[in-house]
């Protein structure tokens, strides 16, 4: 599993959400496999639609049609499945990058109960279904336009609200990466501690807990060794002046760049070059 996560303090916070929207909420990982949920069930219409293989494949679809959705845009999406039920996605980043997803619905906004019992029945004959699920129907609640903008800017901040909380992390080897990725993108920047913390929303005891298998020297030591290896790549690949180099690595003292490179590659950088 690439995403761990708190179990008792996120069961609290979807039974929080439940009790104040009225609306399911399910955590999934990056890859879209379910983890964790509230209730557990589907609402009870949905759970017994769903028994039909054609109904459970639609309901699939439209799931990673929303999922594919939140990969491009990274942002809050609101949407009708092929039931006409409401559900929205939010994705839960660490920096630029999708960990994982909180997803809330299974709602209607139609507030005639007549009229929405007329379109789900329709729909349940379609699928051949044929025993009576007026009562199902009749459960399932209804909320305003308005009322699901605002609960889905509830989840929204849910959101943010775990990865401050570290309720919900990635693990190191995924962490690890998205640290590297974002050190070698802005290799030429002045990188600390700080920075990646509040990239990262992690805190200092956690980024120092996931560093340290990879390196003995901490987070500084590990943006060196990056800076060095892509200092190296350059002086290997290009025909770019040293100090450039050293400047471009993200070195503002060449002095020191000379010294480290030499002590950790036991040859001058020139010497390498040739």
């Amino acid at each position: 599993m690439a995403l761990l996560f708190q179990d008792n303090a996120l069961l609290e916070l979807m039974q929080d959400f439940y009790v104040l929207t009225g609306m399911r909420i399910v955590l999934y990982d990056e890859n879209f496999v379910k983890l964790a949920s509230y209730p557990s069930r589907r609402e009870a219409f949905c759970a017994c639609m769903r028994e039909n293989p054609a109904f459970d494949r639609k309901c699939l679809e439209n799931d990673l049609e929303a999922h594919k959705h939140c990969i491009a845009t990274k942002n809050l999406y609101i949407y009708k499945c092929h039931a006409g039920l409401v559900e929205a996605i939010v994705p839960i980043t660490e920096g630029a990058r999708i960990i994982g997803y909180i997803m809330c619905g299974q709602i209607t906004d139609i507030e005639n109960k007549g009229k929405n019992f007329e379109k789900l029945s329709a729909l349940c004959r379609e699928y051949g279904v044929e025993s009576d699920l007026g009562e199902l129907i009749g459960k399932i609640k209804y909320r305003s336009e308005r009322q699901i903008r605002a609960a889905s800017k509830i989840l929204e901040a849910c959101t943010e609200y775990v990865r401050l909380k570290e309720i919900v992390q990635p693990s190191g080897k995924q962490l690890i990466d998205s640290i590297e990725l974002f050190v070698e993108t802005h290799i030429k920047e002045e990188i600390d501690v700080d920075r990646i913390c509040c990239e990262f929303n992690i805190s200092r005891t956690r980024l120092y807990e996931v560093i340290r298998p990879y390196t003995d020297g901490g987070i500084a030591a590990f943006i060196k060794n990056k800076r060095l290896e892509h200092a190296k790549n350059l002086i290997k690949t290009t025909s770019l002046p040293i100090p450039q180099i050293a400047s471009e690595s993200g070195f503002s003292d060449y002095n020191y760049f000379l010294r480290v490179f030499k002590r950790k590659y036991g040859v001058s950088s020139k010497k390498m070059r040739q």
